[in-house]
């Protein structure tokens, strides 16, 4: 069910960005005088349209995007020279029409992230230090040495101060992250090969680094081995056999690997006292694991907002670092250091859309900024058949003093749209292989 709930507020997310962006070319080919003939939210046959002014308002059937039909825009029309036609106008004109979208999608993610820092977002309070809470058995960050309790420091050169920063470097999916990082005191390194799965997601995106959740119990089952220990909500788990325990991943692959004969012996924290409890885990056939009985508190968060001015100026730089992470992606990619197969289209973004919409206003509003920033950008990019190319076209025809013929316009078109069409079923294909991870990740 959650699920399906996801699916319907991702499509909503979508269609919002990609109204933005299609309103902005709108509104701006209204000012220049330019007629348009139909604005549609999806591609294909239309489930919904009526006329109004002369511009055919549409809703699609396939909800992928969207455009603004302009008159004489497409050079395999009939072009009658009318004064209100796309190729009639001044260059200029033309030029302000097809940055209008990109710059929509840029302005309204800036308002987003404005917004997201005046309400505030909730952070867990363990998310304050980038300690690492656990590590995954037979994990790439296993194999690399790191273990709980280690200080990160860097990776891959960029300064980690917090849980989020880790979370930022890792959702890069590089091949390979060098860590710097504190233990005992000492300044150590290990470089993580993030191991892949074919063209679905990595097994543990974050290479089997986990966060440091307090091991704080929340609830103790009946009749389980921590009920009969006296263990109690509230109580914090300090080492369990004189090990030290950064986090409640690291208590649950203790209990798992326990060796079934002598019992754990649990350090506990309540209120000003420690005191030494003994257990031995039982296995729950529900679960598939042992357990000792115990539920882990979500730990404290705090919200953390700011006053209007500090808060435009947080999302300037939030949009800044959304704007340079694409380029630095895209060189990645180039360079092969980032796989092409980790490229996402609009059916990975969906599931991940409804799920952020699921979470609250502010992670929704983020991420929508995100992929509008995205959208934006690599709209803007001089790519046939994008906003992009369009302004190449322009200036070309700037240059020459006359438009390129009306035949290689028509070629050109022809090619660039087996292009898209290539890379939207490649970027398909690559979100139909994760659609599982999707489900796994954003609910069932």
């Amino acid at each position: 069910m959650t699920s399906i709930v996801s699916i319907l507020l991702g499509i909503l997310v979508l269609g919002i960005l990609v109204f933005i962006h299609e309103l902005g070319h709108f509104l701006v080919a209204k000012w220049c005088g330019i007629r348009v003939l139909a604005f549609s939210l999806g591609f294909g046959t239309p489930l919904f349209r009526k006329t109004v002014g002369g511009t055919e308002y549409r809703i699609s059937s396939i909800p992928f995007g969207g455009y603004v039909k302009m008159a004489g825009e497409n050079p395999e029309e009939n072009r009658a020279g009318a004064p209100d036609e796309f190729p009639s106008r001044p260059i200029w004109q033309r030029a302000l029409v097809a940055v209008a979208g990109p710059a929509a999608n840029y302005l309204s993610a800036m308002v987003m992230l404005w917004v997201v820092f005046m309400w505030g977002v909730d952070r867990p309070v363990y998310y304050e230090r980038p300690i690492v809470g656990a590590v995954v058995d037979s994990s790439a960050a296993e194999l690399a040495g790191l273990r709980a309790g280690d200080s990160l420091v860097s990776i891959n050169s960029k300064i980690v101060t917090t849980w989020e920063d880790i979370e930022a470097v890792f959702a890069q999916q590089q091949r390979e992250y060098r860590f710097v990082f504190f233990r005992d005191g000492e300044q150590m390194s290990a470089i993580l090969a993030l191991e892949r799965n074919g063209a679905a997601l990595p097994r543990n995106p974050t290479g089997g680094v986990l966060p440091p959740l307090p091991a704080v119990v929340a609830e103790v089952n009946q009749r389980t081995p921590a009920d009969r220990a006296g263990l109690r909500a509230g109580d914090t788990v300090i080492s369990i056999d004189g090990q030290r325990i950064y986090s409640w991943f690291q208590l649950m692959d203790i209990v798992e690997d326990w060796n079934q004969r002598d019992p754990l012996q649990f350090t506990i924290s309540r209120h000003d006292t420690t005191l030494t409890v003994f257990m031995s885990p039982e296995y729950d056939s529900e679960a598939g694991r042992r357990i000792v009985g115990i539920r882990v508190s979500e730990g404290e968060s705090e919200r953390i907002s700011y006053p209007p001015a500090a808060a435009f100026q947080r999302g300037l730089d939030k949009a800044w670092e959304y704007t340079t992470m694409i380029f630095d992606v895209i060189g990645k990619l180039i360079s092969r250091e980032v796989p092409a197969s980790q490229l996402a289209g609009p059916v990975g973004i969906i599931p991940a859309s409804g799920f952020m919409a699921l979470q609250g206003l502010s992670p929704i509003l983020n991420f929508m900024a995100l992929i509008g920033i995205n959208l934006a950008v690599l709209n803007l990019m001089p790519l046939i058949i994008t906003d992009g190319g369009l302004l190449l076209f322009l200036l070309l025809e700037a240059i020459r003093r006359k438009p390129l013929s009306i035949k290689t316009q028509m070629n050109i078109n022809r090619v660039a749209i087996a292009f898209f069409l290539l890379l939207f079923l490649f970027v398909t294909f690559n979100d139909l292989r994760r659609l599982p991870d999707y489900f796994r990740i954003f609910g069932r």
